[in-house]
């Protein structure tokens, strides 16, 4: 089962994305660095690919999804509007996809999610939260790795020119880094960190 999540229009980021395929699609929100479903030409092993972009508990041919409804701002998406935290269970690892967080969560909300292998988590800024807050959370929900997302490079389009670049958050990050970037690495229930590491993914 291959699952792509937040899949962004290169039109709007001047940023290349190739057509992709996928069983399950996750939509975090609306805006067009997250919802360019059109890019994916297929499945790879269902008769059709499945779009989750509204709030509830699936299971996909043994994949588990629950994307909790959130905001893109402080204040209940008055500014923003919403955005889904996707959690996807498969292989026994839990991987947890913030979208465009912009606000902290309470206990409670952390107690729901649970035990968090990979963690992907915006450290960009701008509309969502700042880099020392996504500190904060990550040290609260103790994922075994954190993968920094949705950050300024080298081409953006000029509309997100003023988010956080990935030096700007390695320079305040707390947790170790692990080893070199990566353009893909397997992750297995038995072979996680005790500790939180940051691992970089290359584009």
């Amino acid at each position: 089962m291959t699952v792509l999540m937040d899949p962004f229009n290169s039109q709007s980021l001047g940023l290349p994305l190739a057509k992709e395929v996928a069983d399950i699609v996750t939509i975090s929100h609306g805006h067009d660095d997250h919802n360019a479903v059109d890019i994916v030409t297929g499945p790879v092993t269902r008769q059709s690919t499945f779009v989750i972009d509204k709030e509830g508990e699936y299971e996909i041919g043994g994949v588990e999804v629950t994307a909790t409804k959130m905001y893109h701002d402080k204040v209940d998406g008055a500014e923003r509007g919403k955005n889904l935290i996707v959690s996807i269970r498969m292989d026994g690892v839990n991987i947890l996809h913030l979208g465009d967080l912009g606000h902290t969560l309470t206990d409670a909300q952390i107690e729901k999610i649970g035990s968090v292998d990979v963690l992907m988590a915006n450290v960009g800024g701008q509309t969502s939260l700042e880099i020392d807050e996504m500190m904060h959370l990550v040290g609260e929900i103790q994922p075994s790795y954190m993968i920094p997302m949705h950050y300024k490079v080298d081409g953006i389009s000029e509309i997100f020119a003023k988010k956080h670049s990935l030096e700007e958050f390695l320079d305040k990050n707390k947790f170790l880094v692990s080893g070199e970037p990566v353009h893909k690495i397997k992750v297995e229930e038995g072979n996680l960190p005790d500790d939180t590491q940051v691992l970089i993914m290359n584009a």
